[in-house]
């Protein structure tokens, strides 16, 4: 889909309107994500009935040209499909593999009789068969649903024909593949049936019926074999824990239903938020405290993500993120699951969920609770854990390396790890345990100490290297994972190349042992705010500020000696000797950040907000003044990349944070109310 300015979709008013339409899938093959959130913007801001599970999507978007390719994107997300042949085309000749089809036509009544489809994608009334079923589709998708249990696969362009006309255009001339959902070949009680059947009419045509299912019995099996080691894992953790773990995962959720005696009885329903009403869908835009209301519910919702997360979904990722963004913002207990469902962001899987949630005498939901349970997700969660291992690296451990444990992972692949995730497998258990805010505030002044020490005369301004503690400590965490803390001076001379500065000198102390990294993006730029198009050293980082990513530890510590003659000499050991014993003190993950005072609220604010807070920062700049910013400073998009001063006039970093959100249009909200998680 061809980038679409800004303006275009501005009015929420304007047609078409998607709401007729069934549900809508957008598959991100071959889209970039910028690409992806305009078209997922586009279709929900015209009512479209987006979803993020393939499981009940009825309309599939993409750029998709061939119909082997539409079959393969949709069976890769785990639904298996047959093509509905189109009634107004010829006939086309026989092909290679009529006698399997006439076997299968062969055995239909048989197979229909016996198998029983557990699956839920079909959505048909008791009683009534899906394959009589007419399969011809209207032309507009606005003026007729898709049959229940087909699915129809379009190119993107008919979105693009459709916004441009000002209202819903056929579908037929982008129809890529339209197809009815199947039952997986791999379900065991379908192999039993087949098994049965071929032996039932062996005796009276073994040649063409019996051979032919037994060889595609052995082709599905030679099939699965040589599917990647996930798959083989998953399919096998299907057989072995049907009731829990990664099972869970590929289950459609159950929809929320509503019946009679809700409707009849009054829930009174606190006042609507005005973002609630103004359907507000960036995170940015509205105030989300460290613990709301619903937060026992959320934290369900977190660990599902991290499923999503841990089996490379992305888009489930984005979609739960988004979901939870919008319930940490709401300020009142959820009592019913229609409350949710007025939401920006949440649909009816996530109702359902809280409906599960409420029922549930536990509050734990079958689906969260697979983290904890299923074998594989928690040796993948394991891995993750690891600082400096992600999780296309986690499942790299368990998949193909057969590592289950960190044993494993010391004892046959020490040397095959980075020295960040050796270091990050040494400290596992001091990395996780997280850092009280004393401590954080007991570092923090230390590394101010040691800034202001390697520049000396900086407090010339009667002020010297100002610093700011950002991330969790200034949302309010009362354990923070690690320490961010972002320095400046008004005197860019000062600040260029600190951070090297800063790490040396706190070396020599020793309070850093490791430096896991050290990146002098913006002294190498002169300070300046990273260009539109980013840097072309080939090299990618999250930030483009300076910053030393460090591993810190107090080197002072007390020693119990046993007696006076060892108190003495403890104390005639020298500076190199008493580093070289064993110190008890935690090791703590430390990022310092260096900014130049001109866009210091641009870096307070890039490392202020919870993830989903920053992320949709981004998305409403580029969208609301296609500007590019980040935490070096600001840029147009559409002028070359014109550098757009907003903090100008600001005299403290908290006064030129608040310009910088004012500026961007999102309004002023404390750090502490930009907890999205």
């Amino acid at each position: 889909m061809s980038a679409r300015p800004p303006e275009d979709l501005r009015d929420l008013n304007v047609a078409p309107t998607f709401a007729e339409c069934p549900p809508i899938f957008v598959i991100p093959t071959h889209l970039a994500l910028d690409e992806l959130n305009v078209v997922e913007d586009s279709l929900a801001r015209h009512g479209a009935p987006l979803t993020y599970d393939i499981s009940e999507a009825r309309l599939v978007l993409g750029r998709i040209r061939q119909k082997k390719r539409a079959a393969l994107e949709l069976r890769s997300r785990g639904l298996w499909t047959e093509e509905v042949p189109r009634t107004d085309s010829p006939a086309e000749p026989p092909t290679k593999r009529r006698r399997v089809d006439n076997m299968k036509s062969a055995t239909a009544n048989i197979v229909d009789s016996i198998v029983v489809d557990l699956s839920t994608e079909s959505e048909d009334e008791p009683g009534e068969r899906t394959a009589t079923r007419p399969r011809n589709i209207s032309s507009s998708p606005g003026s007729q649903q898709n049959p229940k249990g087909q699915i129809k696969v379009i190119k993107l362009e008919w979105l693009d024909e459709c916004l441009k006309n000002s209202k819903l255009m056929p579908v037929e001339p982008y129809l890529v593949y339209h197809a009815q959902i199947a039952c997986p070949p791999q379900k065991t009680q379908t192999l039993e049936v087949v098994s049965s059947v071929g032996s039932q009419t062996s005796t009276s045509n073994a040649g063409h019926v019996s051979d032919p299912m037994r060889i595609l019995q052995r082709a599905r099996q030679d099939a699965g074999s040589q599917l990647p080691a996930f798959g083989i894992s998953h399919f096998q953790a299907r057989q072995q824990h049907p009731k829990r773990g990664v099972h869970s995962q590929t289950q459609p959720p159950k929809l929320y239903r509503q019946t009679t005696s809700e409707h009849d009885r009054t829930i009174p329903l606190p006042p609507t938020p005005d973002w609630v009403k103004n359907n507000v869908l960036y995170a940015c835009m509205r105030s989300t405290p460290l613990h709301p209301p619903n937060e026992e519910f959320m934290n369900q919702l977190l660990k599902i993500r991290k499923i999503r997360e841990l089996t490379l979904n992305e888009i489930g990722v984005r979609a739960y993120s988004t979901s939870i963004a919008s319930i940490a913002a709401y300020p009142y207990k959820f009592r019913s699951p229609e409350e949710i469902l007025s939401l920006p962001g949440c649909d009816t899987k996530i109702a359902a969920l809280f409906a599960e949630f409420k029922e549930s005498p536990d509050g734990i939901l079958a689906a969260a609770e697979a983290l904890e349970t299923d074998p594989i997700l928690k040796v993948l969660h394991r891995f993750y854990n690891i600082w400096g291992v992600g999780p296309k690296t986690a499942r790299d451990f368990y998949y193909q390396r057969v590592w289950r444990n960190l044993d494993d992972v010391i004892d046959h692949g020490w040397d095959s790890l980075s020295r960040v995730q050796q270091i990050g497998l040494k400290y596992y258990d001091e990395f996780l345990a997280g850092i009280s805010r004393s401590e954080v505030e007991r570092i923090a002044k230390i590394i101010h100490q040691h800034a202001n020490l390697v520049r000396p005369g900086c407090d010339f301004d009667g002020r010297g290297v100002e610093y700011v503690i950002v991330g969790g400590y200034r949302r309010g965490k009362e354990i923070c994972g690690d320490i961010d803390l972002v320095l400046t001076h008004r005197d860019e001379s000062v600040t260029k190349d600190l951070v090297v500065d800063i790490v040396g000198s706190l070396e020599s102390e020793g309070w850093i042992t490791h430096t896991l990294a050290l990146h002098l993006t913006t002294s190498n730029r002169d300070q300046q705010t990273l260009p539109f198009r980013g840097e072309h050293s080939g090299q990618h980082h999250f930030d483009s500020l300076d910053k030393a990513m460090v591993v810190w530890q107090d080197p002072h510590f007390e020693v119990d000696p046993e007696g006076s003659e060892g108190a003495v000499a403890e104390q005639r050991q020298d500076l190199e000797e008493r580093r070289r014993r064993q110190n008890p003190n935690p090791h703590r993950r430390v990022d310092i950040i260096i900014s130049p005072w001109r866009t210091v609220g641009c870096a307070v604010l890039g490392w202020s907000g919870d993830t989903t807070f920053e992320r949709d920062l981004r998305r409403w700049a580029k969208k609301a003044h296609s500007w590019k910013f980040d935490s070096s400073g600001v840029r147009e998009r559409t002028t070359g990349g014109k550098v757009i001063d907003l903090e100008q006039g600001g005299a403290t970093w908290e006064e030129r944070e608040k310009l910088v959100m004012e500026g961007l249009g999102v309004g002023w909200r404390s750090a502490s109310e930009r907890c999205t998680r």
